[in-house]
């Protein structure tokens, strides 16, 4: 709301959505009121699940995520391939993007490469893009990294190669060069 109110510009914030949160009847509710009251667009909240977490009541879960994008917020699916939820899943979920975990990006665009980190990642992308997902693949540290996953046909990528996280003043510093 103060970036707003300041005139920068707005980008999508992602937060983590934890198993235990998702566990409360009136999350749905209860996140709604909290970004309404500063008046924020809701495609502008993007909420992360990680594929890590173990969800006791897969239907239930389903429903909470089904509601969130009823109300307009993005739905991320975090550390993906690093989990053990099922594919069929991916069917089930309205999720919005993909993002591969940085574990198998590591390797990537690096003397380390191998032809089954390559398989994986490739398969990721080209499934995502079947689902029609976005696709996001987290700690890129070198263009070499970055130049490989874009040829791969990613189509977002996050990592130290553009940038260690840094203070808000300096983010907004950065926003205020956008302007």
């Amino acid at each position: 709301a103060h970036w707003r109110e300041s005139g920068l510009p707005l980008h999508p914030i992602s937060l983590n959505l934890s198993r235990r949160r998702m566990e409360n009847p009136k999350l749905v509710e209860h996140l709604t009121a909290i970004v309404d009251s500063y008046g924020i667009d809701h495609s502008l909240i993007d909420f992360e699940l990680t594929e890590t977490a173990a969800y006791n009541n897969e239907d239930y879960m389903i429903t909470v995520i089904s509601n969130l994008k009823s109300a307009g917020y993005k739905i991320s699916m975090d550390d993906f391939g690093t989990g053990f939820s099922s594919l069929s899943l991916l069917t089930m979920m309205p999720i919005d993007t993909l993002k591969i975990d940085k574990s198998f990006v590591d390797g990537i665009g690096t003397e380390k490469e191998t032809y089954k980190e390559r398989a994986v990642i490739k398969h990721i992308i080209s499934m995502a893009k079947d689902l029609n997902l976005k696709c996001l693949a987290e700690g890129a540290e070198k263009r070499s990294q970055v130049d490989k996953l874009r040829s791969f046909g990613c189509e977002t990528i996050q990592g130290y190669y553009y940038s260690s996280p840094i203070p808000v003043e300096e983010y907004e510093a950065l926003l205020k060069n956008e302007k």
